[in-house]
């Protein structure tokens, strides 16, 4: 072997590639990545040189090619043989990025609204301050959850999950003349949130001012909570306007029905 100060033994090149030496003994056995010398004794010698060559072998490996599709390829490499390989990769590779994006925003989402949940207090009432926000409507729903209801609810779900590629849950809106008069469950659709990197929306909320509270425990304790926000409205000279926003914040934390806790958010505005 001649200039074996520049050969590394396969302890050494497994080393400086960040891999196993077993899998270049199998990946030289399989006749996928060879060493450039052998001696008689069996030792494997690599080059410097043939880093390049497997870090474009660990690579295909890492989008999904078969140790089969890559030695089909290096019998006969060139630059169309490379593109034809790799072509049925590019898409796949682009859905896996998007879908890890959006498990990303899923759970930064799911992150805020747990954290939201752990300060909740029963009918405590703020004023806050929020965005434009885009927002997504079912089918009109008559609000007392019968089976038509839950089939408008499928729907939306699969809606929503072919718009963001998770399921997520919703929200229900109820009109702000409806809670005037008392009717706290007369909701008229389930809604969820766009995003601005998305376009797909049904309504914009408006950016402005804002009563958010939370109810914590079922349905009959939030009559209670809408007749609070009534009388907080009055007590501050505020006319409620357009939609109540109600949404549950720990559903993935829920261990008893009683804990559940639901935020609510209607707009506001100075009398």
């Amino acid at each position: 072997m001649n200039n074996k100060k520049y050969y590394y033994t396969t302890g050494q090149f497994a080393k400086l590639n960040g891999i196993n030496k077993r899998t270049l003994h199998y990946y030289d056995e399989i006749g996928l990545f060879s060493p450039e010398w052998k001696a008689e004794n069996g030792y494997r010698y690599y080059t410097c040189f043939q880093t390049v060559q497997l870090e474009l072998i660990l690579m295909l490996r890492k989008i999904g090619l078969s140790i089969e599709e890559i030695i089909r390829y290096q019998r006969s490499p060139s630059g169309e043989s490379f593109a034809e390989l790799i072509a049925g990769k590019k898409s796949l590779i682009d859905r896996s990025i998007q879908e890890l994006l959006n498990t990303k925003k899923f759970l930064e989402h799911k992150s805020e609204k747990l954290a939201m949940s752990l300060a909740a207090e029963h009918g405590k009432i703020e004023m806050v301050t929020l965005p434009e926000q885009r927002i997504l409507l079912s089918s009109p729903i008559t609000g007392v959850y019968d089976d038509d209801d839950f089939a408008v609810a499928g729907d939306f779900s699969l809606r929503l999950k072919s718009i963001f590629g998770l399921y997520d849950n919703f929200g229900s809106r109820i009109p702000v003349g409806k809670i005037l008069n008392g009717n706290y469950h007369d909701y008229d659709c389930f809604f969820a949130y766009g995003r601005e990197d998305i376009e797909s929306y049904d309504t914009i909320r408006p950016a402005g001012t804002y009563l958010r509270t939370f109810g914590i425990g079922g349905w009959d304790r939030l009559k209670e909570v809408y007749r609070m926000i009534c009388g907080f409205a009055k007590e501050h000279h505020l006319r409620l306007f357009g939609h109540a926003y109600e949404e549950g914040l720990n559903e993935m934390s829920l261990k008893r029905a009683e804990d559940y806790i639901t935020m609510i958010t209607v707009g506001c505005e100075r009398e």
